[in-house]
């Protein structure tokens, strides 16, 4: 089919499609978790059992000893040398002291923050509670309670391999044992649940009771939960329990429960589980207790140290203003590139320095657009001046290579390339050669592999080196800032000229190449191949070829538009009524397993806003809505507000804001891009779906229990992370919530 065209040079007026908006989700105060760690040296580290004075004060029971911390900064060992030794338990009592039970006997805290020791036990302790009128403290040789000021000693015929005890009342408790778990009514024993009818293993390691008396009894195998003496209910993998191995029960005063596993600490909450586990909150995942200061905090104990799991009460806007602080302090270089930070030291924000990467143009693209709608919404100067220099930056990327509209990858100052260099992970892809061999193995799969010997290039001045081989990421992020900073940025007609003139050479460039981007080597570069010759009549590129064809459409449609020059159009017209390409974009994102990546639908939503904007005809531009419905239709679960908001923004209907919305609320404080290893969880299943290369989980996760998401990143990946190395630029988050707020999705925080 043909399709005929109206085209006129003036330039179009930009009206985002009208489409039926849903209601805008309040920005409404929601609860922000965030965390601190806390190293205690040598065995000390190795920390059974926490609990919270009267005076908030966290008392921790280690393998070297008790400890306190009183600064909030450091936690002191609390013992002389001759009575430090490994603690095993710890239990917070009503009066307000905390009791601590050790190789040596049993300790309580005082008012001043001291301990003192209980003369009458000089007996190991594994496990201590306490009620109003009755302490209990277990171990391997026997029972002890106290009453009224007197401790007495009991024996019996019951099993004294306590890990935990629990008041139900003043005087009845529970005792989970390696045999089982007792009920006591004060020294006797009056139940003990064993069986397989009765536990789901006995080998028992946790018991606490709930504010609605509710008993949980949790072991190898998950948690049993009691009733008026029968068991009403048992929680495992089937259940959604992460982890089976549960080592400790907590229930924190808002009525969640937590439970230390070997996988982290996984917490119940109106019938929800969630996770916390990964360096991103915890320094080990073999957790053993967890204590609930008078803020709310969670204070967990590992393998490893301590981590204080702090809650605050945000609202979208005051994140947005946490993670724009991030991002200038540690993630702009100059001239103005915005990228992912390196830090020398894993974890440590401290030790952040800059280093390149090869989309360092398409995500300063992302940067700029997110600074335009900032504007937009806020009016704020600053941030059309900011986005002002990402686009001089972006000029600076086409003129550092010295050609007529070539653009490079990224640039980076010539003293990277020092020995003295204090990163030794920055300038990727240093220039190399390749023997016949080496090219002959990268090629027999792949025969468009093109091996890249010169990526550096110096520039003219010497004061930078450039990287080529530029790819359709690239040219995609570049378009994407074309479009929208032409409309959104550019107030002047000088302005838009400016826009128009960078647009132009860029595009002159790849006409000039046949469609297909040549490198200052004559040749195409690995990804930057669009032109009917390869995408249609070579079958090495049938896995990009619609996707390709409709870059390139828009890549034209966006030219045409910032310059008013009609050959652009007329290339446009050429490509799909000789070439077919509209028929591409009507499926845009390939639905084979083997050919889904995430980079196809994060490069799709860059370049359809211009399609379906620019677009007047409505035959063609209903062909480009059934495009952008054939990709939100693959992508709406993922509830990502960057596709989800674009999608809704430029024509999908029926478009429900609040999954995105709380992708933004649950989104970590934390832009550390810390291994997130999902393998062992027993909750989830691996697939090798919706990608075929690599495990993945199967079902979405909230974000707060995800890796540091990238729109180019598969948000199911099974393993995903890079151990803390890297630090993102919170651009993901900031550039959908700001679009959010433009668009109508999200309403601003309240004053």
């Amino acid at each position: 089919m043909r399709y005929s065209f109206v085209f006129s040079a003036i330039a179009l007026f930009l009206a985002v499609p009208a489409v039926a908006a849903p209601p805008a989700v309040p920005d409404t105060p929601f609860i922000q978790e965030y965390r601190d760690f806390f190293t205690l040296d040598g065995r000390a580290g190795d920390v059974r059992a926490l609990a919270v004075d009267g005076k908030n004060r966290v008392w921790a029971a280690t393998a070297a000893g008790i400890y306190a911390l009183k600064d909030g900064k450091t936690f002191t060992a609390m013992q002389t040398e001759e009575e430090a030794g490994p603690s095993f338990s710890a239990a917070a009592a009503p009066d307000g002291r905390v009791w601590i039970g050790a190789w040596n006997g049993l300790y309580h805290t005082t008012d001043k923050g001291t301990l003192e020791k209980v003369p009458a036990i000089q007996e190991p302790i594994g496990a201590v509670a306490a009620s109003r009128s009755c302490i209990a403290a277990q171990g391997p040789q026997g029972l002890w309670l106290n009453r009224h000021g007197i401790w007495t000693k009991h024996t019996g015929t019951w099993a004294n391999s306590a890990a935990a005890l629990a008041f139900e009342s003043d005087e009845i408790f529970w005792s989970a044992t390696a045999h089982g778990v007792y009920r006591f009514n004060h020294a006797v024993p009056v139940r003990h649940l064993y069986s397989g009818d009765e536990l789901l293993a006995s080998e028992e390691t946790a018991v606490a009771v709930a504010g609605d008396g509710t008993i949980w009894c949790g072991g190898m195998g998950g948690i049993d939960v009691y009733k008026d003496g029968s068991r009403i209910q048992s929680y495992t993998s089937r259940e959604g329990l992460p982890n089976s191995d549960v080592r400790a029960l907590a229930f924190h005063p808002d009525g969640t429960l937590w439970v230390c596993t070997a996988l982290g600490a996984a917490r119940l909450k109106d019938n929800q589980w969630s996770l916390r586990h990964g360096m991103r909150w915890l320094p080990s995942d073999d957790t053993r207790a967890v204590a609930f200061d008078k803020d709310g905090t969670a204070w967990v104990a590992t393998a490893k140290g301590i981590s204080a799991i702090r809650r605050r009460t945000m609202t979208l806007a005051e994140k947005a203003d946490y993670y724009y602080d991030i991002l200038l302090k540690r993630k702009v270089r100059d001239p103005w590139i915005v990228g992912i930070s390196r830090l020398l030291t894993p974890g440590d924000v401290e030790s952040s320095v800059h280093e390149d990467e090869d989309n360092d143009g398409e995500f300063t693209n992302h940067y700029m657009v997110m600074e335009l709608f900032r504007h937009l919404v806020t009016g704020d100067p600053v941030a059309l001046e900011r986005a002002w220099k990402a686009r001089d930056t972006m000029e600076q990327f086409q003129t550092i290579t010295g050609t007529s509209g070539f653009i490079a990858r990224t640039f980076v100052p010539v003293e990277w390339d020092s020995p003295e260099n204090i990163n030794p992970n920055r300038f990727h892809d240093r220039n190399r050669s390749y023997t016949a061999r080496e090219i002959a193995e990268k090629q027999i799969r792949d025969p468009r592999m093109k091996c890249v010997e010169e990526r550096w290039r110096l520039s003219a001045d010497g004061k930078h080196l450039w990287k080529g081989d530029t790819s359709s990421d690239e040219m995609c992020g570049h378009f994407f800032g074309y479009f929208f900073f032409h409309e959104y940025g550019a107030k002047t007609e000088a302005e838009k000229k400016q826009v128009g003139d960078l647009a132009g050479r860029v595009m002159d460039y790849l006409m000039e190449g046949g469609f297909n981007w040549k490198d200052i080597d004559g040749e195409s570069t690995r990804w930057g191949v669009w032109s009917p010759e390869h995408l249609l009549k070579n079958g090495d590129w049938r896995s990009e070829r619609a996707i390709n064809a409709t870059e390139l459409l828009a890549y034209l449609k966006i030219t045409a538009h910032v310059t008013g020059n009609p050959k652009y159009e007329e290339a446009y017209r050429q490509l799909i009524n000789d070439h077919g390409y509209l028929e591409y974009a009507r499926a845009p994102k390939s639905m084979d397993p083997s050919d889904h990546t995430e980079i196809d639908t994060s490069l799709l939503v860059l370049i359809l806003p211009a399609l379906m904007t620019l677009e007047k005809d409505e035959a063609i531009r209903e062909v480009y809505k059934e495009g952008l419905y054939q990709l939100f239709n693959q992508t709406k679960d993922q509830a990502s507000p960057f596709y989800n908001f674009i999608c809704a923004a430029y024509g999908v209907e029926d478009f429900d804001p609040e999954p995105c919305v709380k992708y933004l609320r649950d989104s970590p404080l934390d832009l550390i891009m810390w291994t997130v290893d999902q393998r062992q969880r027993e909750d989830l299943n691996l697939v090798r779906w919706p990608e075929l290369d690599k495990w993945q989980v199967d079902r979405l996760l909230p974000a707060d229990e995800r890796f540091t998401m990238r729109w180019d990143k598969n948000p199911y990946e099974a393993v995903a992370g890079d151990g803390g190395h890297r630090e993102s630029t919170g651009v993901h988050w900031l550039l959908p919530y700001w679009m959010g707020r433009y668009f109508g999705f999200i309403e601003g925080a309240a004053d």
